[in-house]
């Protein structure tokens, strides 16, 4: 239901000051209706170890991900339909005929959620907040920027901030140059990352505390504890009558009163899973496929288990394709990469050859190997398959393999300071494209997920980047995903599927997609009273 505006506002003077005269702007409070606790949008979610991150640039896990999407939003945002990229705080833009300078025409509506203006100076600045921390973020879209001109010599500090295409021609003008097309250039500004950044967030030495948090998006924390996270909607979004509901809450629950919160509909869309038989209508459960694999990876930066010849060895002596049969998913498969959802089982098990490769690096059948730390995260239905491949690690070569069950973020968060020398995840594509997988190996990325650094495959990888064509593109895209697994630097078992709940009958705005993106300023509880 859309807030109708008052006929009256309120005077207020903002303590920033403009840009050249030094003087305080004086705007006009946004003036709606009290919020309605009754619209109130309810999620459900798994109770977790993981440790919440509010800042754009930290944050991996799902949960960080979907809240700070309704907190921060950039140039673009994600269509709750198609999960395509459409305009946001850019509310028109244009592409030159070579498709290297994009322009795009700021919304001068957009606020933060203290009423400070968003401008192109904004973004700039966030931006090359990202750069600045480029060795110590652990976004791995970061990398991605490095189609724009200069950044590669910004982050090797060879120039200025004034050598990179990133500029702000005024208040509501903000321009990028490219060394290359970059069709994926949308999608990758709709990411958290990207967002507008107040300067409170980017200049923040703790983290950050929820109910102070300066926001750009259309929503701001009004509460967070530990069972319950609560958003309210931001009086100073650039289209905030047209955010369906006042409020967001998240909520932990164990799963006895997660089914009886989903009957009672207290809950409207659970990401924790209920059994299908206990679902007021079949329709409520909705799988998809998604666009993301899960897979095992090496990821020690130095040491035996960092060299390939070893990976390889360790590699020969498992039965993937045993281990991606009973792995109970859908849709096993031995590509990183899912552009297809077709498999073919060609790995076979090979003690000899393994035995050989050993012997010739100085280990003969596995004596002289240093132990083996493997990790699975809580809640991945993988332990079994880690527990066989741990067994068959210790017996063949005689090892001690140690495989520990611990929060995800211990050993993905930052993936330079992981104990662990092989490792599972799920990756999610946070776009739809190849790189999105392709540049966690990239020995120069920010998010580094197997601390691997080849350049053999580091330059396969940047070519495939700046191609202009797109059938070369295609080609050489295969070729680094060939290399990488021919590597054995990651090993696929599976690719996902979406699991939600959600009340079909009440929710509107929520829509499958391949991303599994689902806006939170679309969300709304149908009255049906």
């Amino acid at each position: 239901m859309k807030k109708l505006l008052l006929g009256f506002t309120l005077l207020f003077v903002l303590t920033f000051s403009l840009p050249s005269k030094g003087a305080r702007e004086v705007l006009e409070v946004p003036s709606y209706p009290p919020l309605d606790e009754s619209s109130t949008f309810v999620i459900a979610l798994n109770p977790s170890e993981d440790t919440l991150f509010l800042n754009p640039s930290e944050a991996t896990d799902a949960t960080s991900l979907l809240i700070l999407e309704g907190l921060f939003e950039g140039l673009f945002s994600f269509d709750p339909q198609t999960a395509k990229p459409i305009p946001a705080i850019a509310k028109t833009y244009s592409i030159s005929a070579d498709s290297l300078r994009w322009t795009f025409y700021l919304d001068e509506n957009a606020r933060f959620s203290n009423g400070e203006l968003i401008s192109a100076a904004t973004f700039i600045d966030s931006w090359f907040y990202l750069l600045d921390r480029f060795s110590s973020t652990n976004s791995y879209l970061l990398s991605l920027l490095e189609c724009v001109s200069g950044v590669r010599d910004y982050l090797e500090a060879k120039v200025n901030r004034s050598a990179v295409g990133l500029k702000a021609i005024g208040q509501h003008l903000l321009e990028i140059k490219l060394d290359y097309p970059v069709p994926y250039l949308p999608a990758l500004l709709a990411t958290s990352p990207f967002s507008a950044l107040h300067e409170s967030v980017r200049k923040a030495k703790e983290p950050l505390n929820g109910e102070s948090l300066i926001t750009s998006g259309a929503y701001t924390v009004k509460l967070l504890s530990d069972n319950q996270i609560i958003l309210e909607k931001n009086k100073w979004y650039r289209d905030y009558i047209n955010v369906p509901s006042d409020y967001i809450k998240f909520i932990y629950l164990e799963p006895l009163k997660l089914i009886e919160s989903y009957l009672d509909k207290k809950v409207h869309w659970s990401l924790a899973y209920i059994p299908v038989q206990l679902l007021s209508k079949e329709s409520d459960l909705h799988m998809a496929s998604e666009y993301s694999t899960g897979f095992y990876y090496f990821s020690n930066s130095k040491g035996p288990y960092a060299k390939d010849s070893i990976r390889k060895a360790l590699v020969k002596l498992i039965p993937w394709d045993q281990i991606r049969r009973e792995s109970g998913q859908i849709f096993p498969t031995d590509r990183l990469i899912p552009d297809s959802l077709s498999f073919e089982f060609i790995d076979e098990v090979d003690e000899a050859g393994s035995y050989k490769i050993l012997s010739d690096e100085g280990f003969p059948y596995g004596a002289g190997l240093p132990d083996l730390n493997m990790a699975v995260h809580r809640g991945a239905k993988i332990f079994e398959s880690a527990q066989k491949i741990a067994d068959i690690w210790s017996q063949k070569l005689g090892i001690t393999v140690i495989l520990d069950v611990v929060p995800l973020g211990m050993y993905s968060r930052y993936p330079s300071q992981s104990p662990y020398d092989f490792a599972f995840i799920t990756w999610i594509g946070d776009i739809l494209d190849p790189f999105a997988f392709l540049n966690l190996f990239n020995g120069s990325s920010g998010y580094n997920l197997a601390n691997y650094n080849d350049n053999a495959y580091d330059r396969l990888l940047s070519t495939a980047m700046t191609s202009e064509d797109e059938q070369q593109r295609e080609v050489l895209i295969e070729k680094a995903h060939r290399y990488l697994l021919d590597e054995a630097v990651v090993i696929p078992i599976y690719h996902g599927i979406t699991t939600n709940i959600v009340s079909t009958d009440i929710v509107k705005g929520w829509y499958d997609n391949i991303l599994n993106i689902h806006p939170l300023k679309n969300l709304e509880v149908l009255n049906l009273k």
